[in-house]
């Protein structure tokens, strides 16, 4: 093989020189790119995102944090330890009130079914109702959407939170205190209410349908809504996608979801066809919701000032789809 000329060299070597500085700069500006900080109860936003396909070719970095509950979300979210998560209408409201610089900026929406979020008792429970609830121990995370859920129960019939007593603990030690009998009622949410179910030896009390909205929020701190807006719509879209496609894949994505849960696949799937959640706008009925959500709040006194809802939510990222 003829070596190369002297003009042929220098032509390839200006080649790969221009190639070497495309890649350098392409580098550069992937290295550029803000990354975005996701938080999700137990990588629920990870795990739906990579089965959905869209973690691939994400022009920006993403790094993903994990939680057991929505307090420890919102208050990564408020010290800027993450950029966005996802948290119940009732969860966004007390972090809020608090004053955490949060806004919400989109919202899934899911079917409100007897599986989305109750008040369960044990099947040997004297209870019948919500009005059977006065004076009994309700068991449930403080400023969760059971929490939320059992205050709306108790004031439907004419009661208050005084009404009943409250032991606030996290899901696991919750439901272990129901099977145990120490409590007699346990204010929670999917997947735990279609665990129990499926498990058997409890029944639903009191369902959220005409109490919960089926508001999952997508919420933001105002320092990412405000330095890295294009990650946020990016990320919105995205998500949305993989929720189309979710529903559309119900029992694949169920399997999946149990291979990281350790849960039942027909636990997940039962959660899945019930609620089939899609990305829906920041809109008045979001706006009324979190309202409604405050002011129980304000006059049950677990927030004490204020709360003006259309203060904490960002139209901006309404028009992407």
């Amino acid at each position: 093989m003829a070596e190369p000329t002297g003009k042929s060299w220098r032509q390839r070597l200006g080649q790969v020189v221009a190639l070497c500085g495309g890649l350098l700069l392409l580098g550069a500006q992937a290295l550029a790119e803000p990354t975005l900080r996701v938080s999700s109860q137990k990588q629920s936003l990870k795990i739906l995102l990579q089965a959905a396909g869209e973690l691939e070719q994400v022009p920006y970095p993403i790094e993903f944090a994990s939680f057991a509950a929505a307090a420890p979300t919102a208050e990564a979210l408020a010290a800027g330890a993450v950029d966005i998560g996802s948290l119940g209408d009732a969860p966004f409201v007390f972090a809020a009130a608090a004053g955490a610089p949060l806004k919400t900026v989109g919202v899934i929406k899911l079917k409100v079914t007897p599986t989305a979020v109750a008040i369960v008792v044990r099947d040997d429970s004297p209870l019948q109702d919500a009005t059977s609830l006065k004076g009994r121990r309700i068991t449930t995370t403080r400023g969760s959407i059971g929490h939320f859920l059992a205050l709306a129960a108790l004031r439907s019939v004419g009661l208050h939170g005084s009404d009943a007593q409250f032991i606030f603990l996290q899901p696991a030690e919750s439901r272990s205190l129901l099977s145990n009998g120490q409590v007699d009622a346990w204010a929670t949410w999917d997947p735990y209410t279609s665990m129990v179910q499926l498990e058997g030896g409890t029944r639903v009390l009191v369902s959220g349908a005409g109490l919960f909205a089926g508001h999952m929020l997508l919420v933001a701190n105002d320092q990412a809504i405000a330095e890295k807006p294009v990650q946020i719509a990016d990320f919105l879209r995205r998500l949305g996608r993989a929720y189309a496609w979710a529903n559309q894949h119900q029992e694949a994505f169920s399997r999946i979801q149990a291979s990281y849960s350790g849960l039942p696949v027909e636990v997940h799937l039962r959660s899945n066809r019930y609620a089939e959640p899609r990305r829906i706008a920041v809109g008045p009925p979001v706006v009324e919701d979190l309202q409604r959500t405050a002011d129980l709040y304000r006059e049950e006194g677990i927030i004490q000032k204020s709360f003006e809802a259309s203060a904490h939510i960002d139209r901006q990222f309404n028009e992407v789809e």
